[in-house]
């Protein structure tokens, strides 16, 4: 895995001077965010994305360019090698460290994946039961980062003997549009799926989603929005006379709806 990592990093040096390795950090992720949902993802949105990716495409002279796909072969190598060790990883969100790219003027620091294996089995105890009595298992991460903790509790799931991409559903929220994009380009690797929303979760102002094709084709928006009903019913809730206000639903009822 760490020669993975060094391979990773050493494609983005080799830019060299001309090009700052945060810029490039950046463009590579967007540009892998559209070329995996532009696959699948033919909605309204489609156009607007391929012409963002020709518009970055355009910045690079061609050999430059080209070590975008060799970056992108390598990213998918380090996640294929940690799910054939039976493991998941934040792969990005190491390298984004290991790169010296975060923020610290904002406070960003990524959870370094041990700590969100811990931070996963603390609040999961219940999980054996509730994947044994659920058709799935549901997670909501309100500042997702890179995914960390969303990887961690799907790989908890695998590890009870359960294959993530049909018992899991996992929502994130980042404010920040470049974390919204690693964590979904990681959970469409990984294959979980998910539903990745830019937005703040404070304000509850959503802006744009990227759902992996495992959150597409498996129905899993269909399928949370008729818990998130049965859960309403369960606790008594009366159907509203009137359509509730966003103010007045929870923040896992308002990224169903998104």
């Amino acid at each position: 895995m760490e020669n993975n990592y060094q391979e990773l990093a050493k494609h983005f040096r080799a830019f060299g001077s001309a090009f700052r390795t945060t810029d490039v950090f950046r463009d590579f992720i967007e540009l892998t965010a559209i070329t995996l949902i532009n696959q699948y993802a033919f909605d309204e949105q489609w156009n607007e994305r391929e012409n963002r990716y020709h518009e970055i495409r355009q910045k690079y002279a061609e050999d430059d360019f080209r070590r975008f796909p060799k970056i992108l072969a390598a990213l998918i190598a380090a996640v294929s090698e940690s799910k054939r060790q039976g493991t998941f990883d934040d792969v990005l969100g190491r390298l984004y460290m290991n790169l010296n790219l975060g923020n610290p003027d904002s406070g960003q620091y990524f959870t370094p994946y041990s700590i969100s294996k811990l931070m996963s089995g603390l609040v999961a105890q219940d999980l054996p039961e509730k994947l044994d009595t659920q058709k799935f298992v549901s997670v909501l991460e309100p500042a997702c980062g890179s995914g960390a903790n969303l990887i961690a509790f799907a790989e908890q799931v695998q590890e009870l003997g359960h294959i993530p991409a049909q018992r899991v559903a996992a929502m994130g929220v980042d404010i920040d549009v470049l974390c919204v994009w690693m964590c979904y380009i990681q959970c469409q690797l990984y294959r979980i799926p998910a539903k990745i929303v830019h937005g703040d979760s404070l304000t509850c102002e959503f802006w744009s989603a990227w759902c992996t094709s495992d959150w597409v084709y498996g129905g899993f928006a269909q399928a949370m929005a008729e818990k998130v009903a049965q859960e309403k019913a369960a606790d008594g809730a009366e159907p509203p006379s009137t359509p509730a206000s966003p103010a007045s639903l929870a923040l896992e009822e308002q990224l169903v709806l998104f």
